[in-house]
C-alpha cells in the first residue's frame, strides 16, 4: 500500500467524540491549541501543544491518541508506537491496535503489522475499525501483484576529500580531490514476508580515477514473527571494484532480530532495539587474492526518542580470517579482529529540518605480525589501530519526497605501524529521494 493511502486511513480515525474533546478543552488549553494547530496543518505546533499538555499533567486517552497521530504524521514512528502501546489498556485499544499496524507497516515490519491488524479485526472492535483492519488484511492477499510493496531510494552528492583513502579504508593516499557519489536502492516486499533487495553505489574522483570505487549487491530476505518480535534473514551476493579492477565478491548470510519490546530499561516502550549477525565467504579479485577468506559479524543496537531528540547506539564485533599477503620476506595481515562502538544524537528542529551528530570508535587488532622491510632489515610488529570518526549532518525536507543534506566528517586513525597513521576530512552536499 502506498504511504499516501495509509495516511488517509489514519487521518480518518483522528476524530474523537465531542464529550472527550470538551472534557480535555476544559482541562488544558494546550490540548485545544493542539487540536486547532492540527486542523490547520501545523503539525509541529500541534505536537508541541500536546506534549506541553501532557507535561502539565493531562494524561487522558484522547490526548495520547492525538499525540500519537501527530507523531505518525511527522514520521516519528518510534514515538507514535510508544504512545499507541500506552493506549492498549484504555477504551481506545481497538483503534490503537489498528494504528500500531499502520506504524509497523510504515517501518517495513510487515509480519508485526499483520498481527496488529488481525487483533484490530477481532470481535471486540467497533465495526468501523474492524472494516478498516479487514481491508488492510485483504489488500495484501488479493493477487500475486497486489501483494507487492515497492520502495526505493536515490541519492546524489558531491564533495571534497582532503586525504583520499584506499579500499578498504585502513590506509590513505596523502592526495586530495573532489568526488561525486551516486547511490540507488530498491526493495520489493511480498505478502508472504519475502523481499527482493538491490543496492548500487559508486564514488568517482575526477582527478584521481585510480581511487574510484563501486559496489553492487542483490539478495533476498525473509521476515517472520518469532516470539514477541520479528526475525529477518537475508542471503545476498555482492561485488566491489577499486579503480578498474574487481576487488571482492562476497556471499553473505545475515539475520536480524527486532523484539517488539526491548528487554532493558524501565518502561521500555519507545525503545527500538535489535541484535544481528552475519557470516560471509569472500573471494578477492585478480591481484587481490589476499582478501580471500571468511568474515563473521555480531552486533546489537538500540534507539530511543525523547521529545525532539532521537538517540541511537550500536556495538559491532567483526572477525576476519583472510589469506593475507606474502611477498618475499614481507608479510601483511588483512585479517583484523574489530570492535566498533557508535552513538548518534538527532534533533528535529522542525518537521522538515533535522541536525545529527554521530561518533564512533573502532579498535582493530590484526591476526598475525606484519613483517616489513626497513632498509636492509625485516621488522616484525603486530598491527593495532585505534580509529575515531565524527560526523555532523543536516537534512532538510523539500516538497514531496525530496531532501537535501550537508555533511562533514573527520577521521583520525592511530596505528602501531606508522604507515597506517592518517587524518582525513570530507565535506559534501547532496540530494535524496525516497519512493
Amino acid at each position: 500500500m502506498r504511504p499516501s493511502k495509509l495516511a488517509t486511513f489514519f487521518i480518518a480515525l483522528t476524530i474523537l467524540s465531542p464529550a472527550s474533546m470538551a472534557e480535555e478543552r476544559a482541562g488544558n488549553a494546550d490540548f485545544e491549541a493542539g487540536v486547532a494547530a492540527f486542523g490547520a496543518g501545523e503539525l509541529t505546533a500541534a505536537r508541541i501543544h500536546f506534549e506541553q499538555a501532557r507535561a502539565d499533567g493531562l494524561d487522558t486517552p484522547s490526548l495520547l491518541y492525538n499525540l500519537g497521530v501527530v507523531y505518525f504524521r511527522l514520521g516519528q514512528h518510534d514515538f507514535a508506537e510508544s504512545v499507541f502501546l500506552e493506549l492498549l489498556g484504555t477504551p481506545h485499544a481497538p483503534l490503537a491496535r489498528y494504528n500500531l499496524g499502520l506504524v509497523m507497516q510504515e517501518q517495513g515490519r510487515y509480519e508485526a503489522a499483520r498481527q496488529w491488524f488481525e487483533q484490530a479485526a477481532g470481535p471486540d472492535s467497533p465495526e468501523k475499525v474492524r472494516a478498516l483492519a479487514f481491508r488492510q488484511l485483504d489488500e495484501t492477499q488479493t493477487s500475486q501483484f497486489d501483494d507487492i510493496d515497492r520502495n526505493g531510494y536515490l541519492a546524489a552528492a558531491a564533495g571534497y576529500d582532503d586525504n583520499i583513502a584506499g579500499t578498504p579504508d585502513d590506509a590513505s593516499s596523502n592526495q586530495a580531490g573532489t568526488f561525486a557519489d551516486l547511490l540507488a536502492t530498491g526493495n520489493l516486499h511480498f505478502d508472504n514476508g519475502v523481499s527482493l533487495l538491490g543496492v548500487a553505489y559508486t564514488r568517482q574522483y575526477p582527478d584521481n580515477a585510480e581511487f574510484d570505487n563501486s559496489y553492487l549487491s542483490t539478495g533476498a530476505a525473509w521476515r517472520k514473527g518469532i516470539g514477541e518480535g520479528e526475525l529477518t534473514s537475508t542471503l545476498s551476493l555482492a561485488g566491489s571494484w577499486f579503480g578498474a579492477d574487481a576487488l571482492e565478491r562476497e556471499l553473505r548470510l545475515e539475520a536480524v532480530y527486532r523484539p517488539d519490546n526491548c528487554a532493558f530499561g524501565i518502561g521500555a516502550y519507545g525503545y527500538d532495539c535489535s541484535v544481528d549477525g552475519s557470516v560471509s565467504t569472500i573471494q578477492g579479485g585478480s591481484g587481490f587474492s589476499a582478501y580471500d577468506g571468511e568474515m563473521l559479524r555480531l552486533g546489537a543496537g538500540a534507539e530511543k526518542g525523547v521529545g525532539n531528540w532521537v538517540f541511537i547506539g550500536r556495538y559491532q564485533f567483526e572477525l576476519n580470517d583472510r589469506r593475507d599477503l606474502t611477498a618475499g620476506e614481507q608479510f601483511v595481515s588483512v585479517s583484523p579482529l574489530r570492535n566498533l562502538l557508535s552513538a548518534e544524537a538527532r534533533y528535529y528542529v522542525s518537521a522538515r529540518l533535522s541536525l545529527s551528530a554521530r561518533g564512533d570508535y573502532r579498535h582493530s587488532r590484526y591476526k598475525d605480525e606484519h613483517r616489513l622491510l626497513s632498509g636492509a632489515d625485516v621488522i616484525s610488529e603486530r598491527r593495532t589501530d585505534h580509529r575515531l570518526r565524527g560526523v555532523l549532518l543536516a537534512q532538510y525536507q523539500l516538497t514531496g519526497p525530496w531532501l537535501v543534506l550537508a555533511e562533514l566528517s573527520m577521521v583520525n586513525n592511530r596505528s602501531t605501524i606508522e604507515r597506517y597513521d592518517y587524518n582525513r576530512r570530507e565535506a559534501m552536499v547532496g540530494i535524496e529521494m525516497g519512493f
